[in-house]
């Protein structure tokens, strides 16, 4: 028999569902939205790639799922051998010790993860860890693309140099099509632009953890890579120290790293024009100029590099992921997604520790080798 998964999030969700679909391990994956139809559209989906593809698919079934009406989560969930939230992060602490309440009470276990990225939720997930001490169940926050993969591929360069001085992570999802004032389309959501926009960012210095203001330590790079998707800009990129890491700064500071930063991709043009815009006037302002919807007219990518050095001695991997025409999955639904999936598979099968723990330390040295190793068969990583 194989594992039992609830998504909870029809976006993303579609791409975390693809995934464990697909997997011999999955015996079914419910989809849960508010959009019953989306969530409808996700099963068929699914169904249409099983067609298709003529390879294994698990069934997969539609459910209504309102994340802001009181339900009776004990009953849905014991159903289930691990919940995902693909959800707004405001869900996630209720999702998650709704999840290890009915495991203690029923006996049974359900095991959680979420795609997370807001540090205040993520801190208070982590005193679940004092409030349950002893949970029979793993629940790890900032699953997907950042925070999730990018930290798990510092973590494991890290191991492979012995330790490490400095950690840095580049990353963005941009578009293929990138057109003025803004060049940028919207691959999240747009509250999550705005934070990138206006939050503070911690990064550590000489081992020390600072608070940044936005667009700190703003750069201008080139990525060859990324050239021949704008005549205009060819490969060149800026970029800017953001709170996308989550609690990673911590982690690391604790292994000896003395210099980390997570800092977004951005084609140049994005920071002169965000900067001048009022924060209560934000989306108003940017909503028109950005390419919308992320289709093939206008279709999207993601690349991120990750650089860690220990004296001398430094390791990168890049990721370079593209809008998928054939399934219609976007590069951000499928890096976050895919990752996403790969983690919750690797709960299920008792590979990651018990309690709250974010993904580098979710994991033992041979877990976080598992993880990338798996990401591979789904995404193309290049060691630089």
């Amino acid at each position: 028999m194989g594992s039992k998964y609830l998504v909870l999030g029809a976006g993303v969700g579609k791409a975390i569902t693809y995934a464990l679909a697909r997997s011999v391990h999955t015996q079914l994956v419910a989809i849960g939205d508010i959009d019953i139809k989306k969530a409808g559209g996700v099963s068929c989906f699914i169904s249409a790639r099983r067609k298709q593809d003529g390879v294994y698919y698990s069934k997969c079934v539609p459910m209504y799922f309102d994340a802001e009406k009181t339900q009776n989560l004990a009953e849905i969930f014991k159903q289930f051998d691990v919940v995902i939230s693909a959800l707004p992060a405001k869900h996630n602490l209720g999702l998650a010790e709704a999840a290890i309440r009915t495991s203690i009470r029923t006996k049974k276990k359900v095991h959680f993860c979420d795609l997370g990225g807001v540090v205040k939720i993520t801190k208070q997930m982590l005193k679940l860890n004092d409030k349950y001490p002893n949970m029979p169940v793993s629940v790890i926050p900032d699953c997907g693309l950042m925070p999730g993969l990018g930290i798990i591929i510092a973590k494991k360069l890290m191991n492979d140099l012995g330790g490490a001085d400095s950690i840095e992570i580049l990353v963005g999802g941009l578009p293929q099509k990138p057109r003025p004032p803004v060049f940028y389309q919207c691959v999240f959501s747009i509250e999550g632009l705005k934070h990138i926009c206006y939050d503070s960012a911690p990064v550590l210095i000489n081992g020390k953890v600072k608070l940044v203001p936005p667009f700190y330590d703003y750069e201008l790079m080139m990525v060859p890579e990324l050239a021949k998707f704008s005549k205009t800009f060819g490969g060149m990129v800026e970029t800017f120290a953001t709170a996308g890491a989550s609690m990673a700064h911590l982690s690391f500071q604790k292994d000896g790293v003395k210099y980390f930063s997570e800092k977004t991709v951005r084609r140049p043009g994005f920071v002169s024009f965000c900067k001048k815009i009022p924060p209560d006037r934000f989306e108003e302002t940017i909503m028109p100029h950005i390419n919308t919807p992320v289709d093939s007219k206008n279709p999207d990518l993601v690349w991120m590099q990750v650089t860690a050095q220990n004296g001398s001695a430094n390791k990168s991997v890049s990721l370079l992921d593209l809008f998928d025409p054939e399934t219609g999955l976007t590069a951000m639904q499928r890096t976050t997604g895919f990752t996403t999936a790969i983690i919750a598979e690797m709960i299920a099968e008792g590979k990651a520790k018990p309690g709250v723990n974010t993904p580098e330390n979710a994991f033992d040295d041979s877990g976080i080798n598992e993880v990338i190793d798996r990401v591979g068969d789904f995404l193309t990583l290049k060691e630089n």
